[in-house]
């Protein structure tokens, strides 16, 4: 909060405008993302699709979210974090950083949030697997 706020207040009075300050934003806010879609799963609060979750029975949701976790969210986590190693390992390797002269440097470190967040998000699909597994 504190980075888009001195970058708004740089560019709206003082005339600043920093590459750094913006890029920095972004970074935050995709590590935010990541990192919290775990908990996220965790808690039940994530986007769901609930025209057919409603008519259905307690067992049945059990049913699906079991088969989804199963099926897609842990196999798509174990997809995203093999490759997400690799595409952080690569940036790393190269020293990647920003195309800009002033933006950020170690790109890398912002790229390894995708394959731990995805880390964190697999751990909780398990979680809540076996949540389920406990309640039937």
């Amino acid at each position: 909060m504190m980075t888009i706020l001195f970058d708004v207040i740089g560019r709206r009075f003082m005339n600043m405008n920093s590459v750094t300050l913006q890029e920095l934003e972004w970074h935050f806010h995709g590590a935010l993302f990541l990192l919290c879609l775990g908990f996220t799963y965790m808690e039940d609060a994530h986007v769901r699709v609930d025209l057919f979750r409603e008519r259905f029975s307690e067992k049945t949701n059990r049913l699906i979210e079991v088969c989804g976790c199963v099926f897609f969210l842990v196999p798509y986590c174990a997809v995203v974090i093999y490759f997400g190693i690799d595409f952080t390992a690569k940036a790393y390797v190269a020293n990647e950083m920003s195309a800009t002269a002033d933006g950020l440097h170690f790109r890398w470190i912002i790229k390894s949030a995708l394959p731990i967040g995805f880390l964190l998000l697999g751990l909780s699909a398990f979680s809540v697997l076996l949540h389920h597994k406990e309640n039937e």
